[in-house]
């Protein structure tokens, strides 16, 4: 006979793993839809690929600080679907969780709105400058705040991220640049090696959670 206690633990791979990931491809796909139409819009007119791709990734930045931010501001809705124990869990670690998710949207912000800056686009170069700048520059400042409240763990795992994410930008990057050296591939644009850090440092953080149990389900 299974107990009260044990139900809810019964299938935790649907519960954390397969629920989220569907509201979070759903939530995505909107957004990134709606992205599109809006660039395909006259409005717009279109991008080249590589402004696409730096406002896909950067669409994807505010999907998951937003993801981030709903759970925080709800420990009790974010325990449902984040990889934690409980709510107190989250309440704990809120301030990191506000001021990465933070970071996060305002990285994500800054790369979307510099796909979308001109010649190419309709935002004047002057503003895309401002924001996207200003993101960099204020999303950086809220990260390093976020090391000052980590825990050991937390503290470990990002600078663990940062050493991968070295690495991987030494290769992926590196090895573009030796390829487009020789004439083997096109050169990156340099909107190309902006978002190429984006999605290093994202695949670089889930490395180093990895490494240390933290996706382990929970």
């Amino acid at each position: 006979m299974t107990t009260d206690d044990q139900s809810p633990r019964e299938f935790p791979w649907l519960r954390k793993v397969v629920i989220p990931a569907s509201v979070g491809a759903v939530a995505g796909f909107v957004a990134v839809f709606g992205l599109m139409r809006f660039i395909d819009s006259d409005a717009v007119g279109g991008l080249n690929a590589s402004a696409m791709i730096a406002a896909t990734v950067g669409m994807l930045y505010c999907v998951i600080a937003g993801g981030m931010l709903v759970g925080t501001s709800n420990p009790r809705l974010g325990a449902r679907f984040l990889n934690v124990e409980d709510a107190d869990e989250l309440q704990e670690q809120k301030r990191v969780l506000v001021t990465s998710s933070g970071a996060m949207a305002l990285w994500g912000v800054a790369l979307v709105v510099l796909a979308l800056a001109a010649p190419d686009g309709p935002i004047p170069q002057g503003v895309a400058l401002i924001v996207g700048a200003g993101g960099l520059l204020t999303g950086t400042a809220l990260s390093y705040l976020t090391y000052r409240y980590c825990d050991e763990l937390m503290l470990a795992i990002n600078l663990e991220a940062g050493a991968i994410t070295y690495g991987l930008v030494l290769v992926v990057v590196g090895m573009w640049a030796l390829l487009a050296h020789l004439g083997f591939a096109a050169a990156p644009q340099p909107l190309d090696l902006l978002t190429s850090f984006y999605v290093l440092v994202l695949l670089a953080s889930f490395i180093a959670a990895g490494r240390r149990g933290m996706l382990t389900i929970r």
